[in-house]
């Protein structure tokens, strides 16, 4: 019982943090707007951002530069399909964060990227 308690709190709350986020206005504000508790918003927050960490597998450390990853912290996405020479690139912004995809791109990576993507903005 206390399991799908946590579990519905974490969905509710996450509603709430992707809520704010696509307000654009800063957690404080957007919190005395909504008459939630500063203390619990990044209560869940910070639970939520632990939660995601410990479900996510941990790529093993390449020698090479390869890409580097980042936890979103906004579920605004823009999406740009480049021009045609460049068909073989997908470029998804969001905020200072820029992720491309080339065909050279390994299939596991993208597929582990999706699942972060997906386990962050759970509506998509």
């Amino acid at each position: 019982m206390q399991q799908i308690k946590h579990q519905h709190s974490m969905k509710y709350w996450k509603q709430i943090l992707i809520a704010q986020q696509q307000s654009g206005l800063p957690a404080t504000e957007y919190c005395r707007q909504q008459d939630i508790k500063y203390n619990a918003f990044y209560y869940w927050l910070r639970k939520i951002r632990k939660e995601f960490a410990e479900v996510v597998p941990q790529l093993p450390a390449e020698t090479t530069s390869g890409p580097r990853f980042a936890v979103l912290s906004t579920a605004a996405v823009i999406t740009t399909v480049p021009a045609l020479s460049q068909s073989s690139m997908l470029k998804l912004s969001c905020g200072p964060v820029i992720l491309e995809i080339t065909e050279s791109t390994s299939r596991q990576l993208l597929t582990q990227t999706l699942r972060c993507i997906k386990d962050v903005f759970p509506v998509c």
